[in-house]
């Protein structure tokens, strides 16, 4: 008897866990104050507060925090909360092969796991954090963070051939006494081709580079004395996105002239995020085939802001080029994701339909109630992650022409204004809106529905 009693005290404690949802409220109350207009130092406070709070999301509220207050131009706490962001995810990252797919985690719903971050996540705080130092005047560490964003995007294709691989593995041994590893991969791989055959449009990002982080930094480099690294990663760039823009500084930088340039680069939107639907899917089990429910993400699309972007340099118009978008840069890493969580949903309803029959078998009615209410309770699909990055990013190269007014338009509004001015040693750096002629420039623009932000990297 004790030991029935023993059975139906853990599964309502279970219960209680399956009510774990990843804190959606609070993760969508942050991205409505962070699209609300200028609300960016609110939103900094409450990620801060939040990341203290809700420790198994806080690298999502530290990585939170950082964008929030770079946008709030408050660099010196956005490097420190992207330091503790980097901390979070590399721990994550490098624990993923032993701390992936415990039985507990399984039993219940991914949402009570750590939150541990996507590839293009870890790549973008690196080139966020580099940003940050260009605009406290800091190449040296800037040069760091862009090191350290490529390297990221060197290793993402290793880390999911092997390690999700393995993931996958521990999963269907885990589920093994209950659903054999042929009928698991026979389920994922028709639950991929019914629900998820759109994924198959990205296969450009399939190795996970992302041409914004490989241009920028080739920029970088070039710029600061480092041609052979620079032209690398410009022609990975080039490689990615076959942009005319990126060819042509290819080009440039191969044979230069005296000419001087300016660059400018322009993010707009919100990111794709993801949503839960559920399915019912027949599990052939020992004693019998169970018509069972299952939760999982599904990509919802990224939304534009603006639908064009265009410069007016006097008679002459120029429309910006759409050099990414970063939801095919997110489909291409969730489609590299998709075996495990659909391995680890039907092994986690296989154990609990297990649980169910158990239940019934041995608890009686009450038992079975139980396992019942705690089974739909706790299917629930992990549908966390970020929302404040852009939907695309667009660049533009214009020349340098002394007295020459520069007019940035979004949509035909105007939203941004400067004029080339002759600069001497001596003088003094100009006005926000006067750019020195005879120097390379790189204007970097962030664009919301009501409002932007408009930065100087050098």
């Amino acid at each position: 008897m004790k030991k029935l009693y023993a059975w139906v005290l853990a599964i309502v404690a279970l219960g209680f866990l399956a009510g774990c949802t990843g804190n959606r409220e609070q993760l969508q109350r942050f991205n409505q104050i962070y699209y609300s207009g200028e609300q960016f130092n609110q939103a900094y406070a409450f990620s801060k507060k939040m990341a203290h709070k809700d420790h198994s999301n806080a690298l999502l509220w530290d990585l939170q925090q950082g964008i929030s207050a770079l946008m709030a131009d408050r660099y010196r706490q956005s490097i420190r909360a992207l330091d503790l962001a980097e901390l979070r995810y590399d721990h994550h990252h490098n624990l993923f092969s032993r701390s992936l797919g415990t039985v507990g985690a399984v039993l219940v719903n991914d949402n009570v796991r750590a939150y541990t971050g996507n590839v293009y996540e870890g790549v973008l705080l690196n080139y966020y954090k580099a940003i940050d130092y260009l605009l406290m005047r800091d190449p040296k560490d800037a040069r760091v963070e862009f090191n350290r964003a490529n390297d990221r995007q060197r290793r993402a294709k290793e880390f999911y051939n092997k390690e999700i691989r393995k993931a996958v593995e521990k999963m269907q041994q885990q589920g093994s006494n209950r659903l054999s590893a042929e009928q698991s991969n026979s389920q994922v791989q028709e639950i991929l081709d019914n629900e998820y055959s759109n994924l198959n449009d990205f296969y450009a990002y399939n190795d996970l580079i992302n041409p914004v982080v490989s241009y920028l930094s080739g920029l970088f480099f070039v710029e600061n004395s480092d041609l052979s690294k620079g032209l690398d990663y410009l022609k990975e760039a080039y490689g990615i996105s076959h942009s005319t823009t990126i060819g042509e500084d290819l080009l440039f930088f191969q044979y230069p002239s005296k000419q001087r340039f300016t660059w400018i680069f322009i993010e707009d939107g919100e990111q794709a995020t993801k949503k839960e639907f559920k399915i019912n899917v027949p599990l052939p089990l020992p004693n019998g085939i169970y018509d069972a429910s299952l939760a999982l993400p599904q990509l919802k699309d990224g939304v534009d802001f603006r639908s064009s972007f265009s410069v007016q340099v006097g008679q002459r118009h120029k429309k910006f080029e759409n050099l990414l978008l970063l939801d095919a840069l997110i489909a291409s890493e969730f489609k590299k994701q998709l075996p495990y969580i659909l391995t680890r949903a039907i092994t986690s309803t296989a154990l609990k339909v297990g649980l169910e029959a158990v239940s019934n078998q041995y608890l009686g009615v009450l038992g079975g109630l139980f396992s019942s209410i705690y089974a739909a309770a706790s299917t629930s699909a992990d549908i966390r992650s970020p929302a404040l990055f852009p939907h695309k990013f667009y660049i533009l190269r214009i020349n340098n022409n002394y007295k020459q007014a520069v007019h940035i338009f979004a949509d035909g509004q105007e939203i941004f204004n400067f004029r080339f001015v002759s600069c001497k040693a001596s003088t003094p750096p100009p006005e926000s809106q006067s750019f020195c002629a005879h120097q390379d420039h790189l204007l970097y623009i962030r664009s919301f529905e009501n409002s932007g932000r408009v930065w100087r990297l050098w």
